[in-house]
């Protein structure tokens, strides 16, 4: 079982990024090698880019929780993303220097598991005692009711709660729950980039009235 690392618990020492899509090779028909090469290639933009973390994320749905979806992602080497681009010391400095973050932050890279939550029943298995939890460095929910919403912001034992605004969302951003969550250390992910890329005043409006609802939870947190 893999020892879960300590997670800054403020991520104000750098950039992340906490959701690079880890699937097997089976579920997209591609040659493991292929696929291997591929996420390489991918963490070494994000090095060149400054960044200082990211997660390889694994999702399931509850339902299908089982002892096979334990952690067995493989971390990128950092001598393999040395070889591909010998002059990522010069990018680095310059992107870090951009983005105001230490030349000597290291560069961390974590495994992740997403779980959809759609019952109460599922969201109880979201404890510390579950070994397929603690085999990962972060452990994110999506819930997709405002039962399991509440839930999980009072009870879950989970490290992000995941909320897509490209989609209606199945649940209200209630203040009291928000700040709930967030006074035992959970972290808000907010997904929006399908609106971003879609340049269509309507769903920028849409998208608008989404983070106003969402941040105006955050007024009075640090009352």
């Amino acid at each position: 079982m893999t020892k879960r690392k300590t997670i800054p618990h403020k991520m104000d020492d750098g950039y992340f990024d906490l959701n690079i899509p880890y699937t097997t090779a089976i579920e997209k028909g591609k040659h493991p090698v292929t696929k291997r090469k591929t996420r390489i290639k991918l963490v070494t933009k994000l090095i060149e880019l400054g960044y200082t973390g990211i997660a390889y994320n694994h999702s399931i749905k509850a339902t299908a929780v089982s002892d096979s979806d334990s952690c067995s992602i493989s971390l990128a080497p950092l001598s393999s993303i040395l070889t591909l681009s010998p002059n990522l010391f010069a990018s680095v400095k310059f992107h870090r220097d951009l983005l105001r973050v230490p030349l000597d932050t290291p560069f961390r890279q974590y495994t992740r598991l997403t779980v959809s939550v759609d019952s109460l029943i599922q969201a109880a298995s979201l404890n510390s005692g579950n070994p397929v939890l603690k085999s990962y460095d972060l452990v994110a929910v999506k819930p997709l009711n405002q039962h399991v919403f509440d839930h999980v912001c009072k009870v879950a034992v989970v490290d992000l709660i995941a909320i897509d605004f490209s989609e209606k969302l199945p649940f209200r951003l209630n203040l009291p729950i928000v700040k709930a969550a967030m006074k035992r250390g959970i972290y808000f992910e907010i997904t929006y980039s399908h609106l971003v890329a879609d340049v269509q005043t309507r769903r920028q409006m849409i998208l608008n009235a989404k983070v106003r609802e969402f941040t105006s939870c955050y007024k009075g947190l640090s009352d």
